[in-house]
């Protein structure tokens, strides 16, 4: 029987394999994450064997895989939407219940009209982002951007 992997082993899993599936497409944002990886993988490990529980450890990984879809936005078009590809395909290897997660919380915010903290703007805007650029989705962006405006008014 095998051992069930903590939310910090996953984690790190979607990083690893989506930093090796990138290493090679050539474009400046992307040959900056790699090393950028490797570099806090580091931290992280050592932060982990100074005492920092890797629950909060996980908690800055989940964060930063909010964020990446951001940073991707900068990412050449013909090469966006494979790295785009490659990136969710790694967190649904790894991390499934991630995009489970995200989805119920989506619905709550939506529910109530109202995001109430900081986790859960950046799992609005992680939609967003992933919505942005699809005509198909602009009802459902309109709502999103709503949400946002009143966040920060």
């Amino acid at each position: 029987m095998g051992s069930t992997k903590t939310k910090y082993e996953k984690l790190f899993a979607v990083y690893e394999e989506l930093t090796t599936a990138i290493a090679d497409i050539q474009d400046p944002v992307l040959s900056s994450l790699c090393p950028s990886w490797k570099s806090s993988k580091s931290t992280y490990e050592q932060a982990a064997k100074a005492g920092v529980r890797k629950s909060q450890i996980a908690s800055a990984l989940e964060q930063g895989l909010r964020e990446l879809p951001m940073l991707l936005q900068e990412v050449g078009n013909g090469k966006r939407a494979q790295v785009s590809k490659i990136l969710h395909s790694s967190v649904a290897k790894n991390f499934s219940l991630f995009f489970r997660q995200d989805a119920s919380l989506l619905a709550a915010i939506i529910e109530r009209s109202k995001i109430r903290n900081a986790r859960e703007y950046y799992a609005l805007r992680h939609r967003i982002d992933e919505l942005e650029g699809d005509t198909s989705t602009l009802d459902e962006c309109n709502v999103l951007y709503k949400l946002v405006d009143q966040f920060y008014s």
